[in-house]
């Protein structure tokens, strides 16, 4: 079931060339393609086998004091309150590494927590689209870049996270310092997942 807005109508009341938009409920029935007959093979979509990449479970699996990793439901995100990164399968992503290149997403999110780098800001609420907000995506994004880079994943990602990167810097007014901090932190966050000796880090 599916709810739009925007069915427009003259009033009585006003001029004609006046408008009220007016709310409606529409229904549609949704079929899934297991349950349709008659539907050429070349549109229906191939399902994603998931093949585990070892190198990428490797960092996964040898995070120090890692959030939970669960999968449920379509969202991925880490919630901080409960220090759960959330993905959906495997299976429901286009390639196993778009999969991957979220979790680091994720991971890299979580470092953010108190009991890890207590990263500043991280915290406080932070309304969508704000400065704060944007910061930590940028940070987020970029640390799953050098994750890819390490993982020898980056290169079936790149596109996605140029876009992904590009969007939350103009954000935050395509101010070029921000990019400096947050691949600062992104870095010090990487290094805490890849469990990075700090003497190695300085």
């Amino acid at each position: 079931m599916y709810t739009g807005t925007g069915l427009t109508r003259r009033t009585r009341d006003t001029d004609a060339t006046d408008k009220k938009k007016v709310p409606y409920l529409r229904y549609y029935h949704v079929f899934n393609v297991s349950q349709c007959e008659g539907i050429a093979e070349s549109l229906v979509p191939v399902a994603h086998h998931a093949n585990p990449i070892p190198e990428c479970e490797r960092v996964v699996n040898e995070m120090p004091r890692k959030p939970v990793v669960q999968h449920k439901g379509t969202g991925a995100y880490y919630n901080p309150c409960l220090d759960v990164a959330n993905m959906p399968e495997m299976e429901a992503f286009e390639s196993d590494e778009s999969y991957y290149a979220t979790l680091f997403h994720e991971l890299v999110h979580s470092t953010g927590h108190p009991s890890r780098l207590n990263r500043k800001g991280f915290t406080e609420i932070a309304e969508y689209g704000s400065e704060p907000y944007s910061f930590e995506e940028l940070i987020a994004e970029i640390g799953a870049c050098y994750l890819e880079s390490f993982t020898s994943i980056a290169a079936k990602q790149f596109d996605c996270n140029i876009a992904y990167l590009k969007g939350w810097l103009k954000k935050l007014r395509s101010d070029k310092r921000f990019i400096v901090l947050a691949s600062a932190s992104a870095q010090r966050a990487t290094d805490f997942i890849l469990n990075v000796p700090e003497e190695h880090t300085n």
